[in-house]
């Protein structure tokens, strides 16, 4: 046994960096296939199995395999997380038994393929160094933003959103999802494709036209995907980047810094010229102001008649109509607290179980009220899902690891901020925490808590490379 596990350990060395890069530059291919699988309206799809598939191995890798220096801690962390699922599902078969069970199964795996993602990649990180490189991510990125011109122009992209007719995203599953990984992925791709053409020679052309089509690619899905998250992210970090690249442009006048600077404002002037007659400008104008204007018929197209009956009578609802600046905070939310009453309501109407395992996601006769419709937001969800022992060891982590990067970062705040490298790693990561905390999708969705991820841990090994250095040493 000794034999195989030095065997598999000598084999990961190698192995674990080409693993890891393909592994991520398949996710667009993957996200695509279940986009057509879930269109054909197969009931397991291509993503659902590989992830499973990815998640299994990773877990089997970091107990069995892996060797490093506070292992032990990891291994009782794993044991907490198991004990819990082991209660979670207890608890489910006291209300609905096996089938009940059966029908978490599904959720439960999605929702738990962070932490246990994140303890592979932890353990690789600790015993070979290795990670997902920021060159891995970049081109990634661009790859989802390549997606959906290609399917807009060829008239084959599927509709974002079908109750409102607006948006394209391209041949992926879900616009939120595939929004939610482009404004993490995005930064990156953008910083990447600067890079890329600043260096360009005659010999080397047909990189920067890559470079160019991607930076076009990532305009274009910023506004024909048709949602606030990722047009808010890009634009923001076309802001930021300009600024720093016409900083340093000031200091260092080369013709390097000239291009990315260029890049840069080229790419913000073609995302605003796109939004002028865009999907997202209609679903601004026609759907998203309606909603803050309160419209009720644009609410009820929005949310449909199921899920306002569901909420009907909830203490949640009740608190909506009579709190106008709690209404006005879910208006702005595009309804995301009407969208979890009845999931709000047995929660807290349940007995101490449910307070501490939390209510799963399937309907059962029990509840009284239909818990099906997704929570929108991660911490609520996490929550409402799996109670405080859920919550508190699942969450309070990843929280934990927010506070700290915002720590190192007013430590040494020169320092981090004469880094783009740096920079766009931490953009990455507030983005992730903003997505999580007000729009969902960010942990709970294995693609895109796989980015949340490979870019977290990536700020967490530059900081500590910084750390390591005197204050005043800059980065690029």
């Amino acid at each position: 046994m000794q034999n195989l596990r030095a065997k598999l350990q000598t084999e990961a060395k190698v192995r674990l960096p080409v693993i890891l890069a393909v592994y991520i530059l398949c996710q667009p291919l993957l996200d695509v296939l279940t986009g057509l699988g879930a269109e054909f309206e197969h009931p397991v799809t291509v993503g659902i199995v590989v992830r499973s598939l990815f998640m299994a191995a990773a877990f089997l890798y970091t107990v069995f395999v892996s060797d490093f220096p506070g292992k032990k801690r990891v291994m009782i962390y794993t044991g907490a997380l198991l004990a819990y699922l082991a209660l979670f599902m207890g608890y489910m078969f006291t209300l609905g038994g096996l089938s009940l069970c059966v029908s978490n199964m599904k959720d439960v795996i999605k929702t738990f393929f962070f932490p246990f993602v994140f303890l592979f990649l932890w353990a690789a990180y600790k015993q070979y160094g290795y990670l997902v490189t920021t060159r891995a991510i970049a081109l990634a990125g661009g790859i989802y933003a390549s997606v959906i011109p290609v399917a807009v122009a060829t008239g084959t992209s599927f509709v974002s959103y079908g109750n409102a007719g607006m948006g394209f995203r391209g041949w992926f599953y879900a616009a939120n999802e595939v929004g939610c990984i482009m404004a993490i992925t995005a930064p990156f791709t953008m910083q990447y494709c600067a890079q890329v053409l600043s260096e360009v020679t005659k010999k080397t052309w047909w990189k920067g036209a890559l470079a160019v089509w991607t930076l076009f690619a990532v305009a274009v899905s910023a506004n024909f995907l048709g949602t606030k998250i990722i047009f808010g992210a890009i634009v923001v970090y076309s802001v930021a980047a300009f600024v720093w690249q016409a900083v340093h442009l000031v200091r260092e006048r080369t013709r390097a810094r000239l291009v990315q600077t260029a890049a840069m404002a080229g790419l913000l002037v073609l995302i605003l010229i796109f939004f002028l007659n865009s999907p997202l400008k209609d679903y601004l104008d026609n759907v998203y102001f309606a909603l803050l204007g309160n419209d009720p018929e644009q609410t009820l197209l929005s949310w449909g008649e199921e899920i306002q009956r569901a909420a009907k009578g909830t203490w949640l609802k009740d608190l909506l109509n009579n709190n106008e600046t709690l209404e006005h905070i879910d208006q702005i939310l595009s309804r995301r607290l009407l969208g979890s009453c009845p999931s709000v309501q047995v929660y807290t109407e349940g007995g101490i179980a449910a307070k501490l395992l939390g209510i799963g996601y399937a309907n059962v006769a029990a509840y009284g009220r239909e818990v099906h419709f997704m929570v929108e937001m991660d911490p609520l969800a996490l929550l409402l899902r799996h109670g405080i022992l859920g919550f508190g060891l699942y969450y309070l982590p990843y929280l934990a690891f927010f506070v700290w990067a915002i720590v190192q970062f007013f430590r040494r705040p020169a320092q981090r901020l004469a880094s783009l490298d740096y920079c766009t790693a931490l953009y990455a990561v507030l983005m992730g925490f903003a997505i999580s905390a007000i729009a969902g999708h960010a942990l709970v969705s294995p693609a895109v808590a796989t980015f949340v991820l490979v870019t977290g841990m990536q700020l967490w090994a530059q900081t500590q490379e910084q750390n390591r250095l005197p204050k005043k040493t800059a980065g690029r």
